[in-house]
């Protein structure tokens, strides 16, 4: 006897009338509720059966995931961790947090009489926190079920962490995940999959960066940096290291010994390009991490635009006084999201093949050709292959051979260089507001 189950408008689950009809004929033609004033032991083999098919089918039914649903899961595959508001700012899928909610909730197996068909196995798992105001909020994130299905979806596969953020960072990962929602708004409402966005963005995979610091003349320690992410833009050839700040740190430092924790952030990203790992062969241990070549850069994820002005400030100073090379910008969200854009490549909407516009075009207009990060990478490869001319210069004495003259335009970089360098200078006078 084969069952059909469907649902009705209050979500229960019901059979047919063919299959009442065949149930009865099982029975003798009499109805279930006959049967049981004779007594339930009569039926209990067959209203297992019925219970056992019912649940199978329901299973079937809500086991299937669109492509709404999957391109959702992997998002939450590059990200980590999503509320129900992000979805929505998405601009995808539900339009209220309240249906973002049913959905989130169906993807992580629960149901209710109406509203939630649970999908099995769970995709997804919520973790309650309290916010600093008080006020409760969830965090929704994957199972290792919904890891495959991410992995599947991104076409790699997808380390499942082994720890779940803390209470004291869920807030932090939400302000995080933000500007990652803001980023891929515009390609996902052009219908971009996940696995197609002009971008990597990594929060577990690849996160720490290793280094060793001088403690003496002799002795060197191992220390591990970790950003908040990782963002990697192939078509610029541009990596960004983003430390997201919540407002918690001083810009006073309570004493010449104890630097501003930003300013001290910035010197262990500048040890970790700039140091060597390896002295004999000239490799940093950026290098040594990334030999792909793409030069990096540190951006603070501020969450005003007074604080913004005022960790630039800190940041104008450190570069200043303290001789830090790693290019650093502290930027809002928005403005964050708006500088990452002009590094995306063009793209096309995937169903109607127009060009996709990701940023503004007065931001586009007003971008200089030579900024802060333009002046870094030049001074760097200058005064890099100044060392490596002279190391090779004083290998090649050392076994007698004939050194290679400096090439005449050596004086006319140095002079354009110290010219930049007073303009760049002038520049954060005025981002300051002291000019």
């Amino acid at each position: 006897m084969s069952l059909s189950i469907q649902g009705n408008r209050e979500g229960r689950w019901t059979m047919d009338m063919e299959t009442q009809k065949q149930q009865q004929q099982g029975s003798g033609g009499r109805r279930p509720d006959e049967l049981e004033r004779e007594g339930s032991s009569g039926i209990e083999g067959r209203s297992e059966g019925w219970a056992a098919a019912g649940h199978a089918t329901a299973q079937r039914r809500a086991g299937r995931l669109r492509q709404r649903d999957r391109d959702l899961v992997a998002l939450l595959g590059i990200c980590r961790y999503l509320t129900a508001r992000q979805p929505v700012e998405l601009g995808t899928g539900a339009r209220t947090e309240k249906s973002a909610t049913y959905k989130l909730r169906g993807l992580a197996g629960e149901a209710t009489r109406a509203k939630v068909r649970p999908f099995e196995p769970a995709l997804l798992r919520a973790l309650a926190f309290r916010a600093f105001d008080g006020q409760p909020f969830q965090l929704w994130a994957l199972t290792a079920a919904g890891y495959a299905v991410a992995g599947a979806e991104l076409g790699r596969l997808r380390k499942v962490p082994r720890v779940d953020v803390g209470a004291a960072f869920a807030e932090h990962s939400v302000f995080l995940t933000d500007l990652l929602v803001t980023l891929a708004r515009p390609l996902a409402k052009n219908g971009l999959a996940p696995r197609d966005f002009p971008f990597r963005w990594d929060v577990v995979e690849d996160i720490e960066l290793p280094w060793r610091e001088k403690v003496d003349a002799r002795n060197e320690r191992s220390r591990v940096i970790r950003p908040d992410a990782v963002l990697e833009i192939p078509a610029s050839k541009r990596r960004i290291f983003i430390e997201c700040e919540m407002g918690t740190h001083t810009f006073t430092p309570e004493s010449p010994d104890k630097l501003q924790a930003t300013v001290r952030k910035v010197e262990r990203y500048d040890a970790y390009v700039s140091g060597f790992a390896d002295h004999r062969a000239q490799v940093s241990h950026y290098q040594r991490k990334y030999p792909d070549g793409w030069p990096c850069e540190l951006v603070f994820l501020v969450q005003t635009e007074a604080r913004e002005r005022r960790t630039n400030k800190a940041l104008t100073a450190a570069r200043d006084q303290r001789g830090t090379r790693v290019p650093t910008q502290a930027l809002t969200l928005k403005g964050a999201a708006e500088y990452c854009r002009r590094l995306f490549p063009v793209v096309e909407d995937k169903r109607s093949g127009a060009v996709v516009e990701l940023a503004a075009m007065r931001s586009r207009t007003q971008e200089p050709f030579y900024g802060e990060f333009e002046h870094r990478v030049v001074n760097d490869f200058v005064l890099d292959m100044t060392a490596a001319l002279n190391a090779a210069k004083s290998a090649l004495q050392q076994n007698g051979l004939v050194a290679p003259v400096e090439p005449p335009s050596k004086a006319a970089m140095v002079e354009f260089l110290r010219k930049a360098q007073v303009e760049m200078r002038r520049q954060r006078a005025v981002e300051a507001g002291h000019v």
